[in-house]
């Protein structure tokens, strides 16, 4: 159970990795106006622990569960975005499972 468990950590990990740069490629690309008013963020940025990038971490974030993405009225951007929450979501739910299944 405990290898399930972390191959649904691994695979959420993935999705919401993959959602997050397909994500930003969209919007560098069609919105270049809302890309650089989140600071035109890179997926290295996003990816690093270091303080100085963590605001840009925490504006995309913003960006991403806030309701301002949806309303570029840009189907691919906002079926990307969804796809971003619900790859989050899932994530959350399989440390919980990771965790419970650790316990048990």
């Amino acid at each position: 159970m405990n290898g399930l468990a972390v191959l649904i950590l691994l695979v959420t990990m993935a999705c919401s990795w993959l959602s997050r740069v397909l994500l930003l490629r969209a919007l560098r690309l069609r919105h270049p106006e809302e890309f650089a008013a989140l600071g035109q963020p890179s997926r290295r940025q996003l990816e690093s622990i270091l303080p100085q990038h963590q605001n840009l971490n925490l504006q995309f974030w913003k960006y991403l569960w806030g309701e301002k993405v949806l309303l570029l009225e840009d189907k691919h951007v906002s079926n990307l975005a969804w796809l971003a929450r619900l790859s989050d979501t899932a994530l959350v739910g399989s440390v919980v499972a990771f965790f419970w299944s650790a316990g048990h």
